[in-house]
């Protein structure tokens, strides 16, 4: 009866380590496939860190799976995020380079 109940232990922790990882792992993919929709250039010019984001979601998917996914939904709640889509967003209508003209154009009107 001990070994019965001691195989339905290890069956439920199985269980429990594929469901915790099968969802860092959706983490995971699901911030590669978002965050590589941002140019480097617009990462780089922002200051915000790619490598940060991806550390720690690297780091939850390693301590069991469950803090990437909850990185991943960190990720798609923040600010870095918005503020770096609507750089990409400048970037592809051009109004970064109209914004840069009239920078320049008005820098000495003080």
């Amino acid at each position: 009866m001990a070994g019965f109940a001691c195989r339905l232990g290890d069956r439920r922790m199985q269980m429990f380590a594929f469901v915790a990882y099968g969802l860092g792992a959706v983490g995971v993919v699901w911030f590669a496939v978002d965050s590589s929709r941002i140019p480097s250039i617009v990462w780089f010019w922002s200051g915000y860190s790619r490598l940060g984001w991806w550390t720690a979601i690297v780091v939850g998917f390693v301590t069991f799976g469950v803090p990437a996914f909850i990185g991943a939904i960190a990720w798609r709640r923040s600010d870095a995020r918005k503020g770096l889509l609507h750089e990409v967003d400048e970037l592809r209508t051009g109004d970064a380079a109209r914004r840069e003209r009239l920078d320049r154009s008005t820098r000495n009107i003080a």
